[in-house]
């Protein structure tokens, strides 16, 4: 007489359960990177363009007669459906007559308040 055989091939139901728990562990690490680079994205091309924005001011400030470089109020910019406001500061340079210039740009989005500020010196 025969004793009958069991087949075990295949995968029991504890180890598909653990098997699937691993790899929404691992998934949901992917999703949360994924989310990470996205807001890192995001947040560079706005300091991006925040710095340049800053940079612009300044380049215009260079431009114009040294008697007419002094501080000015906020400006809002809008780029790509984001509101910067720039801000210009103009102080007294530490050595001679030279201005030191600071163009700020602030600006809020999704991820909360940011700020650039650039700096520098203009003599006459």
């Amino acid at each position: 007489m025969r004793l009958p055989t069991h087949n075990e091939a295949g995968f029991t139901l504890v180890e598909l359960v653990v098997a699937a728990s691993i790899a929404a562990v691992g998934f949901l690490g992917l999703a949360a990177t994924h989310a990470t680079a996205l807001r890192a994205t995001t947040v560079g091309r706005s300091i991006g363009v925040a710095t340049i924005t800053a940079t612009e001011q300044i380049e215009i400030l260079r431009r114009i007669p040294y008697a007419a470089v002094v501080t000015a109020s906020a400006e809002p910019v809008t780029v790509n459906g984001t509101t910067y406001t720039r801000t210009v500061g103009v102080t007294a340079a530490p050595a001679g007559t030279s201005k030191r210039v600071q163009v700020t740009v602030d600006w809020s989005d999704q991820f909360g308040p940011h700020q650039v500020a650039l700096v520098t010196v203009i003599a006459p």
